[in-house]
């Protein structure tokens, strides 16, 4: 028997724990300035720069190991439409653990591309 079956009712199990610490998710809508790939041996995915409708001329930074979400940014990229994204906010690149970048970063897990600039 495993210690989580081991607690007597009322505990918070694993599960119940990782619920609770999940940063909120984030949605924010912008432009796509920027959409740069990456394939390294710790992350392979993109990493994007947003400027934000609001407020206005804000940039954040996004990225995600998606293959799908990567092609809407570079569709929003490539066309600069109005783009729309959810994501937790995190403070290091994924594949580098000491390194910031200079603006908000988001790791997104939805975005919707508008057909309108």
């Amino acid at each position: 028997m495993g210690d989580q079956e081991r607690l007597p009712g009322g505990f918070l199990r694993d599960a119940h724990i990782a619920a609770l610490w999940e940063p909120p998710q984030v949605a924010f809508a912008g432009h796509v300035r920027l959409v740069e790939g990456v394939v390294l041996t710790t992350f392979v995915g993109c990493f994007a720069v947003v400027v934000l409708s609001n407020p206005p001329g804000k940039e954040i930074s996004v990225v995600t190991s998606e293959q799908r979400l990567q092609s809407l940014l570079e569709t929003a990229l490539a066309t600069g439409n109005l783009m729309h994204c959810y994501g937790h906010q995190i403070f290091h690149v994924p594949w580098a653990e000491n390194t910031a970048v200079q603006n908000d970063l988001y790791r997104i897990n939805i975005v919707t591309l508008y057909n309108q600039p």
